[in-house]
């Protein structure tokens, strides 16, 4: 039965996704934790449908139709935590996770219909599936936690993962209604044709992920060199990154951050900085800020502490020593002066 090595083939490629996404430190570490956590339910997954049809394993059986209630918000959570700062990542958690302890409860009810737990498993990967469709929509801007150079990949990731969740529901309707019609047999090879097709997409992530890795590992190397065009390109990206998604905006905002969102080391993000625009990575930062605050004042009739809340700016005094510095002009006085001067 060809089930047997394609589920545990299966296991061994996720448990390799799930070591790459741990070693993958460009991204953020709660999104890291949650692909870590999805490739690990994913590689127990297959090993267990393994166990089941290759030595008759069925004692398990209960851990292995509950885990598809878990995998699937799974999936979205690992997605999502992209797209959102890391305190509503959590919120997230606390609220799919408990949704999907609610189902695997209901799942041991005594209810007498037929189709009654498969039903729940369908409509779990439906409702997240339709969840992800709607993320995918919103494009690769959208995951604005990840470095931007990853959005493509993290995209076609995300495309990979619908389609799994769509071919799943409708395999485990077939399967399903196999097992209803007592051909265990039937059951068992269309198992291991799902499993050899879950197969072939596993290995194609693997290596979409790994050549990534690579590319970045490459790129690493060719930045060391350090040439002026390179610094240049770093220093356009950090600058793309602060202006197009407005992350200048966000007070709390680190170099490890905004190197982890241009897809570099902090080291080579800070060199560039220093070695294109002559400051450093804060002052960089304070200088986009400060533009925006220009800017601000002078085409809106917004208070001078609202811009300066919306420029990024902590404390009221720090911002106007450093518009100060950098216009000669106290924010108000900037203001008046341009405005009478149009």
């Amino acid at each position: 039965m060809i089930s047997i090595p394609v589920s545990f083939l299966l296991a061994a490629v996720f448990l390799s996704l799930g070591i790459a996404a741990l070693n993958w430190r460009s991204l953020p570490p709660v999104a890291r934790g949650l692909f870590v956590w999805l490739f690990g339910l994913l590689t127990l997954e297959a090993a267990l449908v393994g166990a089941r049809f290759a030595f008759g394993v069925v004692e398990l059986l209960t851990v292995q139709r509950v885990l598809p209630v878990w995998i699937a918000p799974s999936v979205y959570l690992a997605f999502v935590s992209l797209t959102v700062s890391g305190e509503r990542t959590r919120q997230l958690v606390v609220l799919n996770f408990g949704a999907a302890a609610i189902v695997t409860v209901a799942m041991h009810l005594p209810v007498p219909v037929a189709g009654y737990v498969d039903g729940l498993i369908g409509a779990s990967y439906a409702v997240y599936a339709l969840a992800l469709a709607r993320l995918w929509s919103q494009g690769p801007d959208v995951f604005c936690q990840a470095p931007t150079n990853k959005s493509g990949l993290l995209r076609n990731l995300l495309g990979f993962s619908i389609l799994i969740m769509l071919a799943t529901l409708l395999i485990d309707a077939f399967v399903a209604y196999l097992f209803a019609q007592q051909s265990e047999v039937a059951a068992a090879l269309a198992i291991s044709l799902a499993s050899l097709f879950f197969l072939v997409l596993a290995v194609g992530a693997a290596f979409g992920v790994l050549g990534a890795r690579f590319g970045q590992s490459r790129a690493k190397v060719e930045e060391s060199v350090g040439s002026d065009a390179q610094r240049a390109e770093i220093v356009d990206s950090a600058r793309k990154v602060l202006v197009d998604q407005e992350f200048f905006r966000d007070p709390a905002l680190t170099l490890t951050r905004l190197a982890r969102r241009v897809g570099v080391p902090d080291r080579d993000l800070s060199r560039a900085v220093n070695a294109v625009e002559g400051v450093n990575v804060s002052q960089f930062v304070n200088l986009v800020r400060l533009a925006e605050a220009e800017r601000l004042l002078v085409t809106t009739d917004e208070p001078v502490g609202r811009i300066q809340e919306r420029a990024g700016f902590l404390t009221r005094s720090n911002f106007y020593r450093e518009f100060q510095k950098a216009y000669g002009e106290a924010p108000g006085a900037y203001r008046k002066n341009a405005q009478s001067s149009l």
